[in-house]
């Protein structure tokens, strides 16, 4: 071989064992020693080689046997550089001899150098018997592990402040929220956890993690996968030797990341229901309840249990638990004497008025930790004499079951089962539908039935019971943090996460906006009360735009003839007090009440009368396929405006001249007219309110209800509804119903809106993302192809809340006036919203109404969305005072539920530019 290449092949190896040797040194300092373990558990220390070897080039005389030795020599030492990542030793390359080939040399140094990489770099010992702390050998993916795990050891950054309105008055106020703070150098820890060998079952790994607790302690949060700790480590990869059985397993931790308090507030959800089960609190549908202080209502046989209901939260305010009371109604009757008294009742169709009262109700077992589940389906055909299968495989009736397991005694053997339908998530992420059978005579019903929601002395007493001022629901808050402070339990459960809970609820400031100024008929314009009620004014002052009633047609039934006729000459009376012209109706009385008496002389009128206005459908009782049948007839077949009258609600000589002022409003309204307006100087501004009706069933299709603002007072409106999948929310028809309205509102104002506030209900928390996101793109689409200019805020409207806040006086709370709003601290983090009380309440808590700004390019301030909301609040023509909600969204709902409850027709277009749905 000649001595220049030789040489020259001598030198680059030199070369490369340099640069290897000096990356292994650029290590952070964790990798700079090395822990091996042996076959028997000993460790061995050793330091990593150096790189600062000096290189004497080869005198010129040297000879080939000399040259091939130092050759040799070197090629050792090279070896032993590249084997510095190896937990065990990886074997040194065959030395290079005379007959040799360069080949096979080359081969060896790159398969040595190979398995070194793949191997691991033991880094310093850790106490604790079998334990060490390792690398992974890859020096880039280690300095990005190190770096993450050196910026868990800082505190988070702070937010920058979120955008806050400005306008109203400013008052100290209260919340029904309380600071959690995290402990420094305490948080929710993750680390990835690999077995070797691999560990399938999920309950021998938590077994083999409860071995190395005292190295890592005993305060852990386990999935299978990931390892959470309310600690950091000592170092960012650990190994732990657990022998099991015999068995050798080494479990490797690595770190992964410190949760965001967004990340971990399912845990601390876990921890404070530990805390309430800890409080001899029962959980029931994520409410806690006391039973032992439960509340009766003897003359309705009804008990209530007073609770709570929590959550934590990660708001701008930081990390706070949300804390509310609660009420549990149940009825002391169950599914079973339910049953009975409907077969008492009802004889011949059983089965259907069954299904009626009880399919979709809640019902709760108190033999399994009072578990509640929903009544989805009636099986006729099993009983308790019925088998199934244990999950041993054993076959037992549901009679031998509960008495084996909960020693109960099934009295009536022949009862029909009630079925639950549940969905389990499966590993692969698919749902498994499972069934669950109950035993009628063991299920408890729970909440009030419409007939008693209807009674006033049912509702009365529950009031009693369960209404709650400002004052006491804010003692039953710090009385929950004072039991929390006093037991030893709770309060290792959270020192344990480091978690610190104040002993107050939060204190912050809070704005009212200005009263607002309505706008009635002759340019009269009178300010709101601090109720929020003007009746008087509407009753007595003409409507904004009148309609008179010119041509009309009632038709009624023998027995009401007389209330018919009082009704009648009120119309006529009160009418022109509010600008409203009414003429004499033509009339027909029917011979019965049978529902195809009305739909034949309804039919026959509207065909018989040119330019009838209106239907009034005067009805001796309630019944609601009467009701679904004319209102159908009348919004899709003919169409024409309705209004069905209870005959009952006139027969009261005291009220019946109320009654009839709310009609006659409501009247003009279904015939075009506007009662009142809110004057909002924004040009070319569409509000649209948007719902969703769900049937409680989800056998029939679900309804989708848009209504949208046609002028700047805000008392025009037009609607448009369509049909979608049963029980699905996400809309799908968005673009189609949108699309109309934005064509009606160019058609009555001869420009297209520049301006649309969209506001949707019923969208939980956990559809504020991609469901939200779709229908956004949907706006976005439909503007883009139909040429519309129009910039939109879409802003999700959301009633049934947890969420309070109070006026705070010295130590004293109350209600927050109307107006009142609250745009920080206990906002969501990383939304613009804002909570806003619209309504009064003087005898229980006012529940605000929460306002989440998704997306918004319409260039309006904070204060210009807060207030039109506010004002929007006047604006439902079915109240004389504030509704809870924007009046576009109210109308939505309302239509939707007369389409999907009543009539299940999609309404004439006809109709589309009045409120005949009210």
């Amino acid at each position: 071989m000649d001595r220049a290449k030789l040489l020259k092949e001598m030198m680059e190896r030199r070369k490369a064992a340099g640069a290897a040797a000096a990356g292994a040194a650029a290590a952070s300092p964790e990798t700079t020693q090395t822990s091996v373990s042996s076959g028997d558990g000993a460790e061995r220390m050793g330091r990593v080689p150096g790189s600062q070897s000096s290189e004497t080039p080869p005198t010129k005389g040297i000879g080939r046997g000399e040259l091939l030795a130092k050759l040799r020599k070197k090629k050792e030492e090279e070896a032993a550089a590249a084997g510095v990542g190896g937990v065990s030793a990886v074997g040194d390359a065959p030395a290079a001899t005379d007959q040799g080939s360069r080949h096979q040399r080359i081969l060896s140094k790159l398969k040595a150098k190979k398995e070194a990489s793949a191997s691991e770099v033991p880094t310093a010992p850790n106490s604790g018997g079998g334990a060490s702390c390792v690398s992974d050998g890859k020096s880039n993916e280690m300095e990005k592990l190190n770096k993450a795990f050196n910026e868990a050891k800082l505190e988070p950054a702070v937010a920058p402040p979120r955008s806050r309105g400005e306008k109203g008055t400013k008052f100290q106020a209260s919340a029904n929220y309380v600071r959690l703070k995290v402990k420094k150098e305490m948080g929710v820890f993750d680390h990835h956890v690999t077995f070797t060998p691999p560990v399938d079952g999920i309950k021998q790994r938590k077994s083999i993690i409860r071995e190395i607790a005292p190295q890592i302690g005993e305060v852990r949060c386990f999935d299978g996968a990931t390892l959470s700790l309310p600690h950091l480590l000592d170092f960012p990869m650990m190994e732990f030797k657990v022998n099991t059985g015999g068995v050798e397993t080494v479990v490797k931790l690595k770190f992964v990341k410190k949760k965001m308090n967004t990340d971990a507030i399912h845990l601390y959800n876990k921890l404070f229901n530990r805390i309430f089960e800890e409080l001899k609190l029962i959980e029931i549908k994520r409410k806690f309840y006391n039973p032992e202080a439960r509340m009766m209502v003897p003359s309705q046989k009804l008990e209530i249990w007073p609770g709570y209901v929590n959550r934590v939260q990660e708001t701008d305010g930081g990390l706070m638990l949300l804390c509310d009371t609660s009420s549990k109604v149940l009825r002391q009757e169950t599914a079973y004497t339910l049953m009975q008294d409907v077969k008492k009742k009802k004889g011949a169709n059983f089965q259907q008025s069954l299904e009626k009262a009880l399919l979709g109700a809640v019902v709760m077992t108190e033999y399994n930790k009072a578990s509640t589940y929903r009544i989805d389906d009636i099986d006729h055909k099993s009983s308790p004499k019925s088998t199934f299968k244990l999950y041993t495989g054993d076959e037992i009736s549901y009679m031998e079951y509960y008495k084996k397991f909960y020693s109960i005694t099934i009295k009536d053997p022949n009862q029909p089962m009630l079925i639950h339908r549940t969905k389990k998530k499966m590993v692969d992420g698919k749902e498994e539908e499972r069934i669950i059978s109950l035993v009628p005579e063991l299920c408890r019903m729970t909440g009030m039935t419409d007939e008693m929601r209807s009674d006033f002395r049912v509702m009365k007493d529950v009031a009693n019971a369960t209404r709650i001022t400002p004052d006491k629901r804010q003692q039953c808050l710090r009385k929950f943090l004072e039991n929390v402070r006093d037991n030893k339990d709770c309060q290792a459960i959270l020192s344990d996460w480091g978690l610190e809970l104040d002993t107050e609820p939060v204190r912050l400031e809070a704005r009212t906006l200005a009263p607002e100024k309505l706008q009635l008929g002759k340019g009269k314009e009178f300010q709101v009360n601090q109720k929020v009620d003007w009746g008087r004014e509407t009753t007595s002052n003409h409507c904004l735009v009148p309609k008179n009633i010119n041509k009309w047609h009632v038709v009624y039934t023998e027995r009401n003839k007389s209330v018919v006729a009082g009704m009648i000459d009120l119309f006529k009376k009160q009418g022109p007090r509010m600008g409203i012209q009414v003429s004499q109706p033509t009339q027909t009385c029917l011979a019965n009440d049978r529902t195809e008496s009305y739909c034949s002389d309804i039919r026959s009128q509207v065909e018989k009368q040119t330019g009838l206005q209106l239907i009034v459908a005067v009805m001796p009782m309630e019944r609601e396929d009467r009701y679904g049948a004319v209102k159908r007839l009348c919004n899709t077949d003919l169409p024409i405006p309705s209004q069905v009258v209870n005959a009952k609600t006139i027969s009261n000589e005291k009220r019946v001249m109320s009654v009839v002022q709310k009609i006659i409003l409501q009247v003009n309204c279904k015939l075009g007219g506007e009662l009142w307006g809110s004057n909002i100087p924004i040009p070319q501004l569409m509000c649209v309110g948007v719902d969703v009706y769900h049937d409680k069933n989800q056998k029939k299709e679900s309804v989708v209800a848009m209504v949208a603002s046609m002028n700047s007072t805000m008392s025009a409106y037009a609607s448009a509804c369509g049909f979608q999948r049963p029980g699905q929310e996400i809309i799908d028809v968005m673009k189609v119903l949108l699309g109309k309205l934005v064509a009606k509102y160019k058609e009555a104002n001869g420009v297209a809106p520049t301006k649309i506030l969209l506001y949707r209900d019923g969208v939980g928390d956990g559809d504020i993302g991609s469901n939200v996101l779709h229908e956004v793109d949907c706006i976005e689409s439909l503007l883009e192809q139909t040429n519309v200019q129009a910039k939109f805020s879409f802003i999700v409207v959301q009633k049934r809340i947890n969420m309070r806040f109070f006026n705070l006086v010295g130590n004293r709370y109350t209600n927050p006036a109307p107006g009142s709003l609250l745009d920080h601290t206990i906002m969501k983090k990383g939304f613009l919203d804002f909570i806003l009380v619209s309504q009064f309440a003087s005898e229980t808590v006012v529940c605000p109404t929460h306002y989440i700004i998704v997306k918004d390019n319409t260039g309006l301030s904070l204060d210009h969305i807060q207030r039109i909301s506010y004002k929007l609040t006047h604006q439902y023509f079915n109240w004389s005072g504030t509704v809870k909600i924007p009046a576009p969204v109210q109308y939505a709902h309302k239509l939707a539920y007369q389409v999907g409850e009543n009539t299940n027709t999609i309404p004439d277009p006809q109709l589309m530019n009045k409120l005949f749905f009210l």
